[in-house]
């Protein structure tokens, strides 16, 4: 089941990594990538708790447009709609709860007063941040990024919240932001200090438009900028595929078979 969040929607290259010669690929009817692009570098243990113990599951999606889904067809074409239904699709005894918190064109900072005053609260099992693109074309100053997120994140593992980080779109003007690619690199660095999972946007849409999968206006809406059906299906597609590997694993690993029904 999915909720309508808090808020409605307003409206650099990052170097290459040469492909192992035997790649393991996702393939899903609209996008195929490399399998290391969307699985999951750290584990979801309290998530992974509610999915053995809880038959409801609120998960907050805390972002930008992307998140709103500026662009979509419809609310239900969303990345968040689409994966409330994908998790609900991959966990049948389970109920998802997907709530979009997404506000067109805020920073990282407008979504950590967020977090402190409407997140938390609401004690998710897991809040799915996407973020990074508005500052970085803004350039509000990468330490100040970086340390936004860093605050952030420790807020939410300090309530018990898993957090999975979401990087920014490839979109053709990227290229042209000089700093885009530091902003990336700030986004990694936090996932990796704090423990957490980051789901790699930037490069698998760069890789859907590489590869020869797609053109970029075939994955952007018509202002060249957000993302479209196509793309928001892709991401919602390739998050369940990362959650739901990264919690089964945690499961078998932990108990008994029936902590997967």
């Amino acid at each position: 089941m999915v909720l309508a969040g808090l808020a409605t929607p307003a409206a650099a290259q990052q170097p290459a990594t040469p492909e192992a010669p035997a790649r393991e690929q996702v393939t899903k009817p609209h996008c195929q990538i490399p399998k290391d692009l969307a699985r999951f570098n750290s584990p979801l243990p309290n998530l992974t708790h509610y999915v053995a113990s809880q038959k409801g599951i609120h998960i907050i999606a805390l972002g930008s447009s992307s998140t709103a889904g500026s662009g979509a067809s419809s609310q239900l074409a969303s990345y968040p709609a689409r994966l409330d239904a994908e998790l609900d699709r991959r966990f049948p005894r389970k109920d998802f709860i997907v709530t979009n918190y997404g506000t067109g064109g805020q920073l990282a900072s407008d979504m950590l007063t967020r977090i402190k005053e409407d997140v938390l609260a609401q004690m998710p099992a897991l809040v799915i941040w996407q973020t990074g693109v508005n500052d970085a074309v803004q350039d509000v100053g990468l330490e100040l990024f970086q340390e936004t997120l860093q605050r952030g994140v420790r807020e939410l593992k300090r309530a018990g919240i898993d957090v999975v980080l979401v990087d920014m779109q490839f979109y053709p003007r990227s290229e042209r932001v000089a700093v885009y690619g530091d902003y990336l690199n700030a986004m990694r660095k936090v996932a990796s200090d704090q423990g957490i999972p980051l789901f790699s946007r930037f490069a698998i849409m760069k890789h859907l438009v590489k590869s020869g999968q797609y053109t970029s206006g075939q994955l952007l809406a018509p202002d060249n900028f957000h993302l479209n059906d196509l793309s928001y299906g892709c991401l919602a597609d390739l998050l369940a595929d990362a959650i739901e590997e990264q919690v089964k694993a945690a499961m078998r690993t932990a108990g008994p078979p029936a902590l997967l029904r």
